[in-house]
């Protein structure tokens, strides 16, 4: 019985299932980059926001030091109150496994306090 046959027809079964499996990790690793790149800017731009408050063209000046970090944005969503102060971006995530699982959009909001300083992830 010769078994060298039986081994390479295991490994041409087994490869596409591992090609496949390592190919959903790097994506979903770079879907998660993605993410933290995101929220981590939507971060720093209310923090911006609320040292800057007083200045009457902030909202441009958010909306051009997010479009700079953070590329292909779809929307910013800038929501200011008396109270507080909300960010939103939106953008959408174009790697094949996540149009199949149905989380081809990346969105992320946080909200200033602007009484307190503090921010919150909303």
């Amino acid at each position: 019985m010769n078994s060298k046959g039986q081994v390479l027809v295991m490994f041409i079964i087994i490869l596409p299932v591992l090609l496949i499996i390592f190919t959903l990790v790097a994506e979903l690793g770079l879907s998660y980059i993605e993410k933290r790149n995101i929220s981590s800017n939507t971060y720093d731009a209310v923090e911006y926001y609320l040292k800057n408050q007083e200045d009457p063209q902030i909202d441009s000046k958010v909306k051009i030091l997010l479009n700079k970090n953070i590329d292909d944005i779809d929307e910013i969503k800038i929501n200011n109150t008396d109270s507080f102060i909300e960010i939103a971006v939106t953008k959408k995530n174009n790697s094949i496994y996540n149009k199949i699982l149905n989380n081809s959009v990346i969105t992320v909001t946080y909200k200033g306090l602007k009484n307190y300083n503090k921010i919150i992830k909303g």
